[in-house]
């Protein structure tokens, strides 16, 4: 039976990503997360978050993954692994996901907690899928 990948994964998969400077795949593959973690059973979910994973080498990456896990643990009302609240996952400077300074102020409005105490702002619609 296949099983969602963990955020340990995904951290590998990112760090390869950004290796190679495709950056938009690695912000992707950290979108996917969310949606694998949405669609996974409660067990699986646990086993998703539990195990620390590697740095990408990017601190923001880091962070973002963190993020992801504690919105998708929030969402599911699954509680989040100490490993998101260690230091390394939070930025000293804002990073707007997006890049667009005209979508900044509503990345500020309306950012998820989990992200915005991250330093990261992106809009709440960019955590949806299709």
């Amino acid at each position: 039976m296949w099983s969602s990948p963990s955020a340990s994964d995904i951290a590998e998969d990112v760090a390869r990503c950004l290796a190679s400077g495709n950056d938009p795949l690695a912000r992707r593959l950290i979108f996917r997360f969310i949606e694998q973690y949405d669609r996974a059973d409660n067990d699986d979910r646990v086993r998703m978050v539990e195990v620390r994973p590697d740095s990408t080498g990017s601190p923001q990456m880091d962070a973002f993954l963190a993020a992801a896990v504690e919105y998708s643990c929030a969402t599911h009302r699954v509680a989040a692994p100490g490993w998101v609240d260690e230091p390394e996952y939070f930025l000293d400077e804002f990073w707007f996901v997006s890049g667009m300074s005209s979508l900044e102020a509503d990345a500020l409005a309306h950012s998820p907690i989990s992200f915005a105490r991250r330093s990261i702002f992106l809009n709440r619609e960019s955590l949806t899928y299709a």
